[in-house]
């Protein structure tokens, strides 16, 4: 990371920064136009007889689970209004936001169709216009929950080098911007202080949107910021930080054709400073290898020429199946891919465990150690190695052909992160006896002091970590758990994959009932209306329904910070976090309860 940017390691030059680029840009605000004439409709499918017409002065609305007016009920409805817009020649964006579905016609054209029931999204289309009238209109239909819909549109800069800057008044992206205006790029450090006066200190979101030109390459795109950060590339998400952390700095490979590409950055901001940096480069070999795997795939079975995308894919053993689903755009069958790891420790014989479906390979340090380059169902080979003590770089390479494709690779004895099991295949080492597993279907699992997510949490285990089980409650959903580094505790069994025995034979726990949350000093504001449920999570049922604007006491959060845990009433249950403004305490003091 830069040191003019990550303040950890100078203020001074985040100081020179926030100076050198706040310079005076022309704003331009997003037009929602005017004399909509809306007509609302007893049934989602705009059928029959509108039950009554109103004039509205734009179409954004945001009704929660209310109703639009009288005659009609809060769910299974829907509307349409239609307006007719004098508009200069040029291409416009249009923002168009829904829950439930929308369609946006243009001179009788369609040119949205998002006409599903779906969470509140938002979806951006380009429309070129001579200069004159024109007739826009939108269709919407609420189905259950809450309901929302707003549609505005921007004038698109021609020139290619300009970022089109949306600024909002609430962290959620929601709404009309308060302020649009072209800009130079995307690299600010705030401070306390405000993007502009028509933007809060506190509680804000951006939108940074350029269309720029590129040669073909790999391109290193680089995306720090303090809070919630998101970049899409032709609007694919491919950094996804959207939660509260402190100013970080994350790295991804994406290979690009020649041509024009749109760059999206989406912001938000609590409390405190604010700051948000993209830069990208043309990428120079793999990034600096750490415990992470870099994964590179590519569209053909040669590793041959640019991979089609990068990711870093954790630390434990690679363990992977595909069916004929794409492991990622652009991938299917006939791809093939590459994994390099730095791993440090051993001054032991290390035993290598590979089995692939087709062809696979494994390097360590350059020196090719496992070598099945060819076409074969599902097989396993191993290998010892004396490895001296000290960092090594391993690389397992693989390419499959058609069907259902596997790889895998672990190794004995492991290093501390402990790579995952293959199914029937390596039993634990010696210290784990009875009924064994592996976290095997999460990234990492929930240690806790009692079986439910409702008990304090002690720590987190990564996947492929080997356990011992001991003891269960009524019907083996959760079972208490000891590993080989002494970890301890209760966890869901459904995150386990079972090596030896059964759950059901181990013996029934005594147990305590979790304790009540105790208050914790900080409370929530909420800026909208929400469902208070049993967990934190929207499978969970929910409890009941509280109002925007209602102050709560917070007494819990998860490992994530997107769902909190609030005492509303004689009621405890969890809310979703991005709704909530913390406006007592800090929401970093309050336990990981879920």
């Amino acid at each position: 990371m830069s040191r003019k940017f990550a303040r950890v390691l100078s203020i001074a030059a985040c100081v020179a920064l926030a100076l050198g680029l706040f310079t005076p840009l022309q704003s331009v605000h997003a037009d929602t136009g005017t004399n909509w004439t809306g007509a609302y409709y007893n049934n989602p499918t705009l059928a029959g007889t509108p039950v009554f017409y109103r004039i509205e002065s734009a179409v954004v609305f945001n009704w929660g689970p209310n109703s639009p007016g009288p005659g009609i009920g809060s769910q299974y409805w829907s509307a349409s209004w239609q307006t007719v817009q004098y508009l200069n020649a040029g291409t416009y964006r249009f923002t168009v936001t829904a829950d439930d579905g929308v369609r946006l016609w243009v001179n009788g054209q369609l040119i949205l169709d998002a006409w599903r029931d779906q969470a509140p999204t938002t979806y951006y289309v380009n429309y070129t216009f001579t200069t004159g009238n024109h007739a826009l209109r939108v269709d919407y239909y609420q189905a259950a929950g809450d309901a929302t819909v707003a549609v505005s549109w921007t004038l698109v800069q021609t020139q290619s080098s300009a970022w089109t800057a949306q600024y909002y008044n609430n962290p959620f992206l929601q709404g009309v911007p308060a302020l649009t205006r072209f800009e130079y790029g995307v690299e600010y450090f705030w401070g306390l202080g405000s993007p502009d006066p028509a933007v809060f200190a506190d509680n804000f979101s951006a939108r940074w949107t350029a269309t720029l030109p590129f040669n073909a390459g790999v391109y290193r795109f680089t995306l720090a910021g303090k809070e919630g950060v998101r970049l899409f590339i032709d609007d694919i998400l491919v950094i996804d930080q959207w939660y509260d952390h402190p100013l970080t700095a994350y790295l991804i490979d994406v290979s690009l054709g020649g041509g024009l590409h749109t760059l999206r950055v989406e912001y938000y901001h609590r409390f405190g400073e604010a700051a948000v940096r993209l830069r990208y480069e043309l990428a120079v070999g793999p990034p600096v290898l750490g415990n992470d795997w870099y994964a590179e795939y590519f569209s053909n079975q040669s590793l041959s020429g640019l991979p089609s995308f990068t990711r870093f894919e954790g630390r434990s053993g690679i363990n992977a199946v595909w069916t004929n689903q794409p492991v990622e755009s652009g991938v299917r069958v006939n791809f093939s891919a590459r994994w390099t790891r730095q791993v440090c420790g051993f001054g032991r014989p290390t035993t290598f465990i590979m089995s692939v479906d087709d062809g696979g390979r494994l390097f360590i340090d350059g020196s090719l150690v496992i070598d099945a380059w060819r076409l074969q169902s599902v097989t396993t080979y191993q290998t010892t190695v004396n490895l001296s003590a000290g960092c090594h770089t391993f690389r397992l390479e693989y390419f499959q052909n058609q069907g259902e494709g596997v790889t895998f690779l672990t190794w004995l004895p492991a290093d501390g992160q402990q790579p995952i099991l293959y199914p029937g295949g390596i039993q634990p080492p010696g210290g784990l006896t009875g009924v064994t597993g592996v976290v095997d279907y999460a990234s990492a699992l929930n240690v806790r002091v009692g079986p439910g997510i409702n008990f304090t949490r002690i720590t987190v285990i990564p996947r492929g970590t080997l356990v011992q089980m001991n003891q269960r409650n009524y019907d083996g959903s959760w079972v208490t758990i000891s590993t080989q580094s002494g970890v301890s505790g209760w966890v869901s069994s459904a995150y386990l994959r079972l090596l030896t025995g059964t759950i059901q034979s181990l013996p029934l726990a005594q147990i305590t009932p979790p304790s009540v949350p105790q208050p914790t000093g900080v409370r929530g504001k909420l800026t909208s209306g929400l469902r208070l449920r049993t967990g934190p999570g929207t499978a969970y049922p929910y409890l009941g329904y509280i109002e925007w604007g209602t102050v709560v006491d917070v007494v819990g959060r998860n490992s994530s910070n997107t769902w909190i845990q609030v005492r509303y009433g004689t009621q405890t249950g969890w809310i979703y976090a991005p709704y909530v403004i913390i406006v007592a305490g800090s929401l970093l003091s309050v336990p990981i309860t879920g």
